[in-house]
């Protein structure tokens, strides 16, 4: 077919249509055009027209496939020849962006530096807010697990959630119709002694329910089942997967061995599938002894559903709920059951009890069960902090690129008189700015691991699922997501431009700065960077002005030169509270003995582990049937020496060893508890305990403290009485004292150092006494205060941040413009102005801006920071100082950031400026 080669149609290829209807409209020409050559030939051959187009018709045969195997050939190479030029064009655009981004370093080193915080401080918050907030329980269906708590105002303390009692969880399981399973469990620590040295282990006591409830499988043997947890039943123990692998190497062969306790020895019967923890601690566990509320053992309630009961609350509630069923649903339902308590549990809840601690049961999701409302709202503030960083950074770099391209206007023009269209003008900027903004993202995504790692480092340990943050590939797709919507509305900003001509090759580009509609673009961006950094600084400004209220507030101890730890008893060795007391007082004795050593004591630590839970006290004289709402307060046991120790000044005195030997039963009460039963009254000398019945003696006071604030800073004067170790014999106080926190005051120097002799201490007197968690009370009482540190620390840097990048945009602002307006600066001093006249003239342009990024940043202060308010102690959202001296200090930064252009545009030679325009 040469004649087909030789057709004028055969150079198509080098101007393929681009679009469907054109690649249709030319192969119907062309084809036409054969067809008609070949008749014209066979009418010259002599045929008439008739029988020539008869015969063209059946030489070419199936002409519509003809030509769609034509079309999808063209079409391929169409595609073929796309794809080429999009990468040839690519790479050209990508090198010209490297070439002009690399001639002006200084402009790419501030963008790119200023994106990349921005970008990386977002990934890493948005990375602390998934893996906290945003992202599901690690349970199977966690979207149907409920917590049943029960709410209940305690005197003194406002409104606390109580864990759910024996009782309650029989009659909740056997009655309700909401939930396919529910299960309590509770948490605390012993010592296990198999396996290698004596170490302490996290246990859960828990229903054979509760594994099922968390969707818990057997990674070795089996679980715990109904027959486990049937009263009476052998006690055996399961083991975590990972305390399997750390204690035992993975050995399988355990499975079936006994486990070594201070408390006997268990069968161990199965371990449990990798990963499985607890949603939340036990009512009156201590977060800091349960690090991301792992478990190393799990052993069973044993519940007897035929009791007896007892109104005690030591365990979490976890439901599942059945399909289709809310949280609302079962919350009226359980609502319905507790109405029953009274009639199903009459010993252990009366409607006098119900009706006076506000008792009620709460089901909620579990989620926002372990979240609290403290910790969403804290990290949406911080996301949302950092976002009004990342605002700031892109309005810099937006600010940073409309100048830039003021100062290619020569450039750009040039471009546009030899036919570059707006589109192809776009490309080119485009190329720039995903260029500079890819280099950005992943310079962010180094910047957000980096920051991830500090963060996990400073961040209190008691927030909840902080095991699980980490820098994870959607975090790195946020990264690049957030810096390629930045690089494509950057790119774009050419498009809005409307005076691409060629008067720029005219002027060359001087005196020119840019258009009114752009001068206002510029002016809005200062503007908005100083309202967000204003909004910022107002709410570091908060943050701080609360934390500083909570480091005036007086605890009512010392945290200076006193040294903490736990010890746990074996419970084998000390089965009665009359040894443990002998093991204690020898072991105070021996502490005492050694250099430095101030004083001893025992009892709980303030700010930790303090009114977890409450007993109620009665005053002697008013007993308990009376009708008389009894206070329920802490009432923890303190050894001797232990107000001496941690600092606590008591009036009347302390109570003795002696008094413990004489079995007085001295009792020491705080002044808020001694203004609510004796009002009026001296407290020293009156009777109180937690019966109420006039039959019993009663303890005595023999001191009181004036103010002790152990439970937080930020709550009132905490009520509490603290009883001693012995226990009444009408009246026993049977709780064990096994685990209790030793509390040893130093005389100088850090008494973290003294740790080698109180371990030879302990393990001469038993070497199966272990010692626990050794730590300073100043780090306890930092601990206490760590979230407010943290969330201050986060502000502050976002705020510190804006500024300097709002600082950092209005200096590159004024100082384009002043040189933009040389020539105009120059004619006004050859008039007459004076040098302090033009330095007004700039300054008060800047302040202009600054005043008016001000006001709308007060605005939104004050319509954003009441989400603060549930955060601050003893500080209004709306506070004046703050407002105003948040004010002055942008004020201030305005002035500051255009002083300097200011001053160069004061000392301009008029002359050099009219001839050179700029």
């Amino acid at each position: 077919m040469r004649w087909f080669d030789r057709a004028p149609g055969a150079k198509r290829t080098f101007s393929l249509p681009r679009s469907r209807g054109r690649l249709d409209a030319e192969l119907h020409e062309e084809f036409a055009f054969h067809l008609a050559e070949r008749r014209d030939e066979l009418v010259a051959a002599g045929m008439s027209p008739e029988q020539a187009e008869a015969e063209v018709q059946r030489r070419f045969g199936d002409f519509e496939s003809y030509r769609a195997a034509t079309r999808r050939i063209d079409e391929d190479t169409i595609r073929q020849s796309a794809r080429a030029e999009f990468w040839r064009t690519l790479a050209r655009e990508s090198r010209h962006a490297v070439r002009a981004l690399t001639r002006q370093r200084a402009f790419t080193v501030v963008a790119f530096c200023t994106l990349a915080l921005g970008i990386g401080a977002t990934t890493a918050m948005y990375a602390v807010l998934d893996a906290v907030v945003l992202r599901p329980l690690p349970y199977a269906n966690a979207d149907r697990l409920v917590a049943v708590l029960h709410p209940a105002v305690v005197p003194g303390s406002g409104e606390r959630n109580w864990g759910v009692s024996p009782g309650g969880y029989i009659h909740f399981a056997r009655e309700t119709r909401t939930l396919e399973a529910f299960g309590i469990y509770r948490t605390y620590s012993f010592t296990v002694t198999s396996g290698g040295d004596a170490e302490l282990a996290r246990v859960a006591n828990a229903t054979h329910t509760m594994l099922d409830v968390l969707g818990a499988r057997a990674a070795y043997g089996r679980l715990l089942n109904a027959e486990d947890d049937a009263p009476g039943a052998p006690q055996v123990v399961v083991l975590s997967y990972e305390y399997h692998q750390r204690r035992f190497g993975g050995d399988p062969a355990v499975i079936g061995s006994t486990l070594e306790t201070v408390f006997g020895s268990f069968p161990i019967i199965g371990v449990t599938n990798p990963g499985l923890t607890l949603p939340m601690p036990g009512p009156f566990a201590d977060a800091s002894n349960l690090a991301g509320f792992g478990v190393d053992l799990w052993m069973a309630a044993r519940i007897d559903a035929a009791g007896p009961f007892y109104n005690n609350h030591p365990n979490v509630g976890v439901g599942r709920l059945k399909p289709g069923v809310t949280a609302e649903a079962a919350q009226v339902e359980f609502a319905t059951l507790l109405s029953r308590f009274p009639e199903q549990m009459p010993t252990a809840y009366s409607e006098r009890f119900i009706t006076n601690y506000g008792f009620r049961v709460s089901v909620a999701p579990l989620r926002d069960a372990v979240l609290g409302p403290k910790v969403p709202r804290a990290l949406w503030m911080l996301f949302g902090s950092v976002l009004l960083v990342l605002v700031i950074a892109a309005a810099n770099v937006g600010n940073l690129f409309l100048v830039r391209m003021e100062s290619r206007r020569r450039e750009v023009a040039v471009r546009a008189a030899l036919g570059a269209d707006r589109v192809h003008l776009a490309a080119h900027h485009l190329a720039e700015s995903l260029m500079l903004c890819g280099a950005a993202g992943l310079a962010a995504i180094g910047i957000a691991w980096a920051t991830l790692k500090l963060l996990l480092r400073i961040a209190p340990s008691d927030v909840p699922r902080l095991h699980a943050v980490g820098l994870t590939p959607q975090a790195a797709l946020v990264a690049f997501g957030i810096a390629l919507l930045i690089g494509i509305v950057l790119g774009l900003v050419p498009l809005l431009r409307r005076d691409l001509d060629v008067g720029a090759l005219r002027d060359g580009g001087r005196g020119m700065t840019g258009s009114v509609r752009q001068r206002a673009v510029r002016g809005a961006l200062v503007v908005g960077q100083v309202a967000l950094t204003l909004m910022l600084l107002a709410a570091t400004g908060l943050m701080w002005r609360s934390f500083a209220a909570l480091r005036q507030v007086q605890p009512g101890f010392s945290t200076e030169r006193t040294l903490a730890f736990e010890v746990s008893l074996p419970f084998t060795a000390y089965d009665t509270r009359e040894k443990a007391i002998v093991v204690y007082r020898q072991l105070a004795e021996r502490l005492a003995a050694i250099p430095g050593v101030e004083a001893v004591g025992g009892g709980p630590l303030p700010l930790q582990d303090f009114g977890t839970g409450c007993s109620s006290v009665f005053r002697e004289g008013r007993p308990s049937d009376s009708g008389e709402k009894g206070a329920c307060v802490p009432s923890p046991i303190a050894l001797p020496g232990y107000f001496e120790a941690m600092g606590i000044t008591v009036v009347g005195r302390t109570p003795t060893w002696s008094d413990l030997d004489a079995r007085t039963q001295p009792a020491v009460v705080t002044r808020a508890l001694a203004e609510r039963l004796w009002p009026g009254e001296d407290a020293i000398g009156k009777g109180l305990g937690n019966n109420g019945s006039d039959a019993v003696a009663f303890y005595r006071v023999v001191g009181v403290i004036p103010e002790l604030r152990a439970e937080s800073l930020d709550l009132p004067p905490t009520e509490a009485v603290f009883y001693p170790a012995t226990s009444l014999e009408a009246n026993q106080r049977t709780d064990a004292i096994n685990d209790l926190a030793l509390v040893v005051r130093v005389s100088r120097g850090d008494p973290l150092a003294l740790m080698p002799q109180v371990r030879d201490a302990v393990r001469q007197l038993d070497a199966n006494i272990p010692i626990i968690a050794p730590r300073t009370l100043e780090s306890v009482a930092a601990r206490s205060m760590a979230r407010t540190s943290f969330t201050l620390a986060l502000l502050g840097f976002a705020g510190v941040l804006g500024l300097v990048l709002s600082a950092v945009g209005l200096y590159g602002v004024v100082s384009y413009l002043v040189q933009q307006r040389r020539g105009e600066l120059g004619v006004r001093l050859a008039l007459g102005a004076t040098s302090r006249g033009v330095l007004r003239l700039v300054i008060g342009q800047s302040l202009r801006l600054g005043l008016v990024g001000v006001a709308l940043g007060l605005l939104g202060a004050f319509a954003t920071n009441r989400a603060l308010q549930a955060l601050l102690f003893e500080v209004r959202a709306g506070d004046p100082v703050v407002l105003l001296g948040v004010a002055v200090l942008l004020l201030a930064t305005v002035t500051l950031a255009s002083w300097a252009p200011a001053r160069r545009a004061s000392r301009i030679e008029p002359v050099e400026a009219m001839r050179g325009g700029n």
